[in-house]
């Protein structure tokens, strides 16, 4: 669910970033002249998503991992070190 969130965070700050550029007299000219150039930065902020997506997901991983490993220290009497 956590990650659900985090897309819907990214979505709509790519939604305002897109009502920012449509109120710009460039962009719309930019857009009419060169439609699939001026699309490809939003292609490239989902590709963005994409990959923090796999990053957050990797740290999840990983501190789930140090959470597992301190449990199992602790279990077996080891001593945190200070």
């Amino acid at each position: 669910m956590l990650r659900l969130w985090d897309v819907m965070e990214m979505a709509l700050g790519d939604a305002g970033r897109a009502e920012v550029l449509w109120g710009d007299p460039r962009t719309r000219r930019a857009l009419r002249n060169d439609p699939e150039r001026t699309l490809q930065v939003f292609e490239l902020r989902a590709q963005e998503i994409q990959e923090s997506i796999a990053v957050r997901r990797a740290r999840g991983e990983q501190r789930d991992l140090a959470v597992a490993t301190v449990h199992r220290q602790t279990a077996a009497g080891t001593r945190l070190p200070a």
